[in-house]
């Protein structure tokens, strides 16, 4: 069982009187967030929206993703003291040119985006998962990609990558959903290639039924057809197991 997250996850705080330290806590704590919950959603992805995902995004991508939106949100959205202090602290980072990109992408995704923000528990940022999933999955992943391939984003998130480094968490947490995938995929081919021939065998089962009201002769010719069938079908059937335990 994985260990639980360290309460500091969840941290939402910040102080007048430490503006620039508390507001930057604030920010790595909500990045943190959205990171885990996107980690999480690989789980939930169908395999082809998967394969899309990992060819675009790594983990350096997917940190410098969480602290882009993450500091959209606190900025622009959260505002007051706190988004005037996040302000400060990435003045330098040249990020309000990615504002207007990052709001397009983020009203696709303001469910995953929202939860994952207020969450408390890591129940909740399984739920923000899902919403994540399902957004990209019902067409969100090309909005999605507009800011990954964005050539300003490349830029700036390096720059700030540079200030707040892939935590190697998140790396270790990525291997192990990609190996988790690639088992689950092992797992199913197998299963996958029982139901084709399950399905074969009962396609040509078909052929031996007899349409009501045919004469007995008719009927014996349908059975002896259809049993040529079915044999055909298993004949091929256990050519092509022995064929592939010869080759393993």
């Amino acid at each position: 069982m994985a260990a639980k997250l360290d309460p500091s996850v969840f941290y939402r705080g910040f102080s007048a009187d430490s503006p620039i330290s508390t507001g930057a806590e604030h920010l790595s704590a909500a990045a943190t967030r959205l990171a885990y919950s996107i980690l999480y959603s690989l789980g939930e992805m169908p395999d082809a929206l998967w394969q899309e995902f990992r060819q675009l995004v790594s983990p350096d991508t997917l940190w410098g993703l969480a602290l882009v939106f993450a500091a959209w949100l606190l900025a622009t959205i959260i505002g007051g003291p706190l988004g005037a202090a996040i302000n400060g602290v990435l003045a330098v980072y040249g990020l309000y040119e990615l504002w207007p990109v990052v709001k397009k992408v983020a009203d696709d995704l303001w469910a995953w985006l929202y939860t994952a923000y207020l969450a408390d528990t890591e129940d909740d940022l399984h739920r923000a998962s899902r919403y994540f999933a399902e957004a990209l999955a019902k067409g969100g992943f090309t909005t999605f990609e507009a800011i990954v391939t964005h050539r300003i984003f490349h830029g700036v998130s390096q720059k700030i990558r540079a200030r707040w480094p892939t935590p190697e968490w998140l790396r270790q947490r990525y291997a192990e959903q990609e190996s988790n995938r690639s088992a689950r995929k092992v797992e199913e081919d197998p299963r996958r290639r029982r139901r084709a021939i399950e399905e074969t065998l009962s396609g040509a089962a078909s052929t031996v039924l007899v349409p009501a009201g045919q004469g007995a002769g008719e009927a014996v010719g349908g059975l002896v057809i259809g049993g040529i069938a079915v044999a055909a079908v298993l004949g091929t059937v256990i050519g092509a197991a022995a064929l592939s335990g010869k080759g393993r």
